[in-house]
């Protein structure tokens, strides 16, 4: 059977975004429906508890690996190693979840952080199949699998919690909706393009997974960045305040991944670009820079224009006296969109330490600042600490781009820096 035909690349990235905002849009309104359904914000913290603890143990599922594999150029790996790789970390991903909620988290609360881990790494786990359709230029699979996703997780979550009452149930609810996407959607359409079958060379995977590491541990330490303030805030203040934190700071991450949306689907294109003509690869990162400060003005715009009484239409007179969260929240975001950008970069060239290096430095940052500036600055804390954190790691990572970049071959067919080549052994 033929292969579906590629799209234009202003076609794939018209999909992704469009799909990306409609998930957004309805993982945010997940937020709004369990302020709305439950009694004040202590429900919608313990949602935002489980939620960052997830945050914080997605990389272990990620590993990175949809840029690592969007990004082969080479054909390093079949699909299959690659679902295989998945698996591989998805089960890993669990069991480190658990083990941290264990040391982290009351017992009683167990329970549900393993659903709704279930349902994260579930949503993680489609990623790989999506590369796959990157590879193949045929995002609107990848945009209308969000768009399913994201609306039928809502509508599973809002219905459920209405009718039982339990938030428990309404996780279940969303995890099961997210499975059922990815397999009567997401599988059937990947499997046009390449084999799906895992496939599990333990001796090369785990060689493979080594060698990715430090991209976990700097995923990790730049998920902490936000997911170590939050934490104490919810254990010095109390759940009704990372509830409320949570509700006002959840819309400003429009901003952060409209960035995403910009950038995300011109990764391929760096990666061919900074190992075949280098100049080309700087005009493109020019542009995208622009692209991105523009989609970022207009959002950030937009919130402080319409934030407030779109908070207060949301959230009632719950919300009275908290929207001065929003300012901080915009800038935090801005910074950690800078701060992906720039790792994601540094990817494409295959500078994996680099990585490591920037975002252990704001995880650093983040553990050092945390308790100095929330108790100095209350809720509105968080955000600052990610301001600094962040801020300290985008000029710290940009460094080592401009290294890389000079490292790099001729300006038209140059082979790679052996440093980044040789990172990307497996």
């Amino acid at each position: 059977m033929a292969q579906p035909e590629a799209l234009s690349l202003r076609t794939n990235m018209l999909w992704s975004s469009v799909g990306s905002i409609t998930r957004l849009v309805c993982n945010y309104l997940v937020g709004v429906a369990v302020v709305r359904l439950s009694h004040g914000f202590d429900t919608a913290g313990g949602l935002a508890l489980v939620m960052a603890i997830a945050n914080l143990i997605n990389p272990f599922a990620d590993y990175r690996l949809r840029t690592i594999q969007v990004t082969d150029t080479k054909g390093e790996r079949s699909a299959g190693e690659y679902v295989g790789l998945r698996v591989l970390t998805t089960a890993l991903a669990f069991l480190i979840g658990i083990i941290y909620s264990l040391a982290t988290a009351s017992f009683d609360a167990l329970p549900l952080i393993a659903m709704y881990l279930v349902y994260s790494l579930a949503t993680n786990f489609i990623e790989v199949l999506h590369a796959i359709d990157q590879r193949h230029r045929r995002m609107d699979y990848i945009g209308k699998s969000y768009i399913l996703q994201g609306v039928t997780t809502l509508a599973g979550f809002c219905v459920v919690l209405w009718l039982a009452n339990s938030l428990m149930a309404a996780v279940v609810a969303m995890a099961v909706a997210t499975i059922l996407v990815g397999v009567v959607y997401d599988v059937p359409r990947s499997a046009q393009f390449e084999r799906l079958r895992p496939v599990i060379d333990l001796r090369p995977a785990m060689s493979l997974l080594v060698t990715l590491f430090p991209l976990v541990i700097a995923q990790v330490c730049s998920s902490s960045v936000l997911t170590l303030p939050r934490q104490y805030l919810e254990s010095s203040v109390g759940s009704e305040a990372l509830g409320i934190y949570n509700s006002v700071a959840s819309p400003v991450v429009i901003v952060q991944m409209g960035a995403v949306y910009v950038y995300s689907p011109l990764m391929g294109e760096f990666a061919d670009r900074f190992h075949s003509d280098k100049r080309s690869a700087l005009a493109l990162l020019w542009r995208t820079i622009g692209g991105i400060l523009v989609v970022i003005a207009v959002a950030a715009a937009l919130l402080l224009l319409l934030g407030d009484p779109v908070l207060r239409l949301i959230f009632g007179d719950k919300i009275i006296g908290h929207t001065d969260l929003l300012l901080p929240a915009i800038v935090c975001t801005v910074m950690t969109a800078f701060a992906w950008f720039m790792n994601d970069l540094l990817i494409a060239v295959r500078d994996l330490k680099a990585g490591f290096l920037g975002n252990a430095l704001a995880a650093l940052t983040s553990l050092v600042s945390m308790k100095v500036l929330v108790d100095a600055f209350g809720m509105n804390g968080v955000s600052w600490v990610g301001v600094l954190s962040y801020s300290l790691a985008v000029a710290l990572l940009s460094l080592f781009l401009v290294r890389d970049y000079r490292r790099l071959g001729s300006e038209r067919g140059g082979p790679p820096a052996q440093s980044s080549a040789s990172s990307a052994k497996s």
